[in-house]
């Protein structure tokens, strides 16, 4: 065998070679190792990043739910149409299951941090929805002008429309248990809400339904925690619409000229009908719808809040009054005895409970549809007075009312008649306590009457200083919202 000897300057370039090659491996082995280890890394989630520390997770099992059924997915679903649920995704971490990993950060991002090597994480992504597929995933059904009996059939899954100033409205009706809400909070605790309806611009109108102390009866569909369900005051859950009432102003949500007097009677009362009714003075239920929103809502939740819907303060006088009553003047001001327009919908010529009621949707007249400033019509109109500011003038808009007493009917409630078979204790709206609306009933000669829905759950009216009524805020969500949810009381309807 021939050996061939190298020589010095071939052998060296087979060793620089080598070292080369030797150095890109390691360069490769490095970056690798580093892109491994290195301390946080990110992939792309429904609607954000998960960033995961410090060591990259070994298992991610993700879960698709829609109309109660969970799926296994292998790719994280379009944030279009699937929203992560925080409450429920978890890590396994030291073994234990640790919710804590998940955080939702301000900007909406969810990051995954406080992981080890081997730690497990279980992500659910829900289904949501627009306003639009709610109303679609419900019957609907063209609603009644005329109500001759109490609704109280299930009418869970079902939705009944009719028009209002904005559009075409979709609402609930009787015995539902899939009209549930979870947003905001209150002293730290989530508030709970009933869908009335679907306005005609789309946005979502909303009662308060009480907080995380609240619970309703076993099957869902009532809230007989009468004390939670409304709003309370130190040891009370009562309040006056307002202190003074001896004018016809008092039955006003806003009204036209100051108070003066004592003891919560005028000395000087109003002369006109357009001083009495004039927006010029917050009541006093105004002065307390205000200070709620802006304690409870207004820093973080005002951006889900709808600008342009309104709250009807039906102020028009009922002239046909005067036929039956000869005491009422269809004046509107001062101490004239006068029936609004809201009692010619439920009573009849000798002031009992019309065999049918007639409700709407609708406001009479403009100055009484309190909206925000600067709201519109979804033509672009302008809408309402834009009285909707905060009573201290210096803490902005607040959307805030209260129901009006056409929603209460529409929603399967009857006025009030001499025995009980006015009273439905199985509508939605039923909580076992008498609460305020926002509709004005009459002025007698010497107090202010406002229609409630009372604690036996008929419909019925009291004079505007009571003592025993409570307050429900109604608000208007976005029509542009997203929720999460099926609307019953076991997963609610929440707001993204």
């Amino acid at each position: 065998m021939k050996i061939e000897k190298l020589s010095k300057g071939k052998s060296k370039k087979i060793v620089l070679s080598i070292v080369i090659l030797l150095f890109i491996i390691g360069i490769i082995y490095i970056t690798n190792s580093k892109a491994k280890y290195q301390v946080s890394k990110s992939v792309q989630i429904v609607n954000g990043n998960v960033n995961y520390s410090p060591y990259d997770f070994q298992i991610l099992s993700m879960y698709k739910v829609e109309d109660g059924e969970e799926t296994s997915i292998d790719t994280m679903p379009s944030a279009d149409k699937y929203a992560i649920d925080s409450e429920r995704s978890y890590c396994i971490n030291n073994n234990g299951k640790n919710n804590q990993a998940i955080l939702k950060t301000i900007n909406g991002n969810h990051t995954i941090a406080n992981l080890n090597k081997l730690d497990k994480c279980t992500l659910y992504f829900n289904r949501t929805i627009t306003v639009t597929e709610l109303i679609a995933s419900k019957t609907t059904q063209e609603g009644q002008k005329e109500f001759t009996d109490i609704e109280t059939a299930d009418n869970t899954g079902k939705l009944y429309s009719d028009t209002d100033d904005l559009g075409t409205t979709y609402y609930f009706r009787g015995k539902v248990k899939d009209n549930w809400v979870k947003f905001g909070k209150e002293n730290g605790q989530d508030i709970w809400w009933r869908i009335i309806r679907i306005n005609g611009n789309g946005s979502i109108r909303i009662i308060y339904t009480g907080t995380g102390e609240t619970a309703p009866t076993s099957d869902g569909y009532l809230n007989n925690n009468a004390t939670g369900s409304q709003l309370n005051s130190g040891d009370t859950t009562t309040f006056k619409y307002n202190e003074y009432y001896n004018d016809n102003k008092y039955v006003g949500y806003m009204y036209g000229t100051e108070r003066k007097g004592s003891a919560g009677k005028e000395t000087t009362p109003t002369t006109r009908y357009e001083d009495a009714h004039a927006n010029n003075y917050d009541s006093d239920i105004k002065q307390i719808l205000d200070n709620w929103y802006k304690t409870n809502l207004k820093t973080s939740y005002e951006q889900y809040i709808d600008p342009n819907a309104g709250f009807c303060n039906d102020r028009k006088i009922n002239t046909k009054a005067n036929e039956w009553y000869s005491g009422d003047t269809a004046m509107g001001y001062g101490t004239n005895a006068t029936a609004y327009a809201p009692w010619s919908r439920l009573l009849d010529s000798s002031g009992n409970a019309n065999t049918k009621h007639t409700p709407t949707f609708k406001c009479s007249q403009t100055d009484d549809t309190f909206t925000l400033p600067g709201a519109k019509t979804p033509s672009g109109g302008d809408y309402g007075n834009h009285k909707l500011t905060h009573y201290d003038k210096t803490s902005g808009n607040t959307p805030i009312g209260l129901i009006t007493i056409d929603e209460a009917v529409y929603a399967g409630g009857y006025y009030y008649k001499s025995d009980s078979s006015s009273n439905n204790k199985q509508f939605y709206l039923y909580t076992g306590k008498s609460y305020w609306t926002m509709s004005p009933f009459y002025f007698n000669g010497g107090d202010a009457l406002v229609f409630d829905v009372y604690s036996t759950g008929t419909l019925g009216n009291y004079p505007v200083n009571g003592t025993d009524i409570g307050v429900r805020p109604v608000i208007n969500l976005s029509a542009d919202i997203k929720l999460l949810g099926n609307g019953t009381y076991t997963n609610p309807y929440k707001v993204l």
